[in-house]
């Protein structure tokens, strides 16, 4: 702080110093009818008048907006503010205009009451900028509070929806909780309810619109912003102003132009692309969780935020595994409060093809319910399942797992964050330097393509 303004001063004192320097003897006309008195004040008397038009020359500044000049035969003083003044015309070999010793002293103090009233200003300022920076930590913490409250109440028609595109999809999963039949009654079934499935899909079709734009548009939109604009106010890395509040003014273009501008625009583009995928892969909101740290760094970008390292930004298979080794999701919020640590990731998921583990093979579906089913994971692979759907009947809910052999899903497309919950606060939390662009990474694509062209 003290670095800063020494070096403010400096300059200041520079330009004042400068511009103080006027090279006089100059030129001087009068813009009305003025008086000429013989000090520089109004006190003294009249000596003499000018008319408007009138050229003089003017000698040296004096104090308070007066200056000295030479009219006719005579010296005096008039009001620096009713002349315009202007450089003296040169004639030809003649020698430079002689500068009186008055405008010296002049200068030298025009330069000292400059720096003492504008670095006052200036370093009242700074204390008033230094607060402000101090009111808007305090007030991240109520904005964070506010809007996690409005959104809970303006999302709630949302959920309800995406829940109601869930059931509406297969409405006859919700009667396969138990695998009742035999093998060869369930591989009927799963082949009648495939075909089944179209209908239900084309009649959702305006559903899946309404909940693609909300969850991606509106709300993973504003979260990130929220994000960005956070990293303006309160940067995350040490070279972008972190504690230090030199940098944090001298890189604050830098870090409007970098979050707000552009990653703001990447935001915009990748949830408007997720968007109309959305529309034509049936797609829900679902919740994972887990700890606070590991929610941090499963959404967030590997070069951006104080987040670095190989683990940064993708998936990894937790333990357990009951239903089959892979990432697990939920479709109430409750479910993954059960499993967290501190933290829920709300995501958008394209289940892709799903297997009723009611209507699964027999000795598939009685690995479920222990530890590391992993006969569920291979089957379901093999027979070209993503998801297996799950009913935990020990607890009553249901469970889906993505099935993941040797983090296959790490950066995959199928799972996208919109915003992670804090338990223990129960507000939106921070992600510094905001979350990782998971369109616009290889790995992505190239699962993405090859989900496309099956592989």
């Amino acid at each position: 702080m003290k670095r800063f303004i020494y070096i403010f001063i400096m300059l200041l004192w520079m330009i004042s110093y400068a511009t103080a320097q006027e090279s006089l003897p100059c030129r001087g006309t009068a813009t009305t009818v003025l008086n000429v008195r013989s000090g520089p004040g109004i006190s003294y008397a009249r000596v003499g008048q000018l008319s408007r038009g009138q050229e003089v020359n003017v000698i040296q500044k004096s104090s308070n907006n007066w200056v000295q000049i030479e009219f006719g035969s005579q010296r005096g003083y008039a009001y620096s503010k009713y002349l315009k003044f202007s450089p003296l015309p040169q004639k030809a070999n003649s020698p430079p205009a002689k500068s009186y010793s008055g405008s010296s002293s002049w200068s030298f103090w025009s330069v000292v009451w400059n720096i003492i009233t504008w670095g006052l200003g200036i370093y009242l300022g700074l204390v008033v900028l230094y607060w402000l920076l101090k009111i808007l930590i305090i007030s991240y913490f109520i904005v964070s509070a506010c809007l996690t409250f409005t959104f809970r109440m303006l999302s709630l028609p949302f959920f309800f929806l995406n829940a109601l595109q869930r059931y509406l999809a297969k409405p006859w999963f919700i009667f396969f909780k138990k695998n009742r039949f035999s093998n060869a009654t369930n591989e009927n079934l799963r082949f009648i309810f495939y075909f089944l499935q179209f209908p239900f899909y084309v009649l959702l079709f305006p559903l899946r619109i309404v909940n693609a734009v909300f969850f991606n548009l509106l709300v993973h939109c504003s979260f990130e912003m929220f994000n960005y604009v956070m990293e303006v106010i309160l940067p995350s890395e040490d070279k972008e102003g972190h504690d230090d509040f030199i940098r944090w003014i001298l890189f604050l273009p830098y870090r409007i132009i970098k979050y707000v501008v552009w990653h703001g625009s990447l935001t915009i583009i990748e949830s408007a692309i997720w968007t109309v995928i959305e529309v034509f892969l049936p797609t829900l909101t679902l919740f994972h969780g887990t700890s606070n740290d590991a929610a941090e760094s499963i959404v967030a970008c590997p070069n951006r935020g104080s987040y670095r390292g190989r683990d940064v930004g993708i998936w990894r298979v937790g333990g357990g595994n009951y239903a089959g080794n892979g990432i697990y999701f939920a479709p109430a919020r409750s479910t993954a409060r059960h499993y967290s640590a501190g933290a829920i990731i709300v995501c958008r998921v394209t289940l892709g093809s799903t297997l009723d583990l009611g209507m699964a093979p027999y000795h598939v579906y009685y690995q479920c319910g222990k530890p590391n089913a992993l006969e569920a994971t291979r089957w379901g692979l093999e027979n070209n399942y993503v998801t297996g759907e799950w009913w935990r009947p020990d607890e009553g809910w249901w469970e889906y797992c993505m099935y993941d052999w040797q983090n296959r899903y790490n950066y995959s497309w199928r799972i996208r964050p919109l915003y992670v919950i804090d338990l223990d606060s129960g507000y939106i939390q921070r992600i510094p330097g905001g979350m990782c662009h998971w369109l616009f990474r290889k790995m992505v694509i190239m699962d993405l393509l090859n989900s496309m062209l099956g592989d």
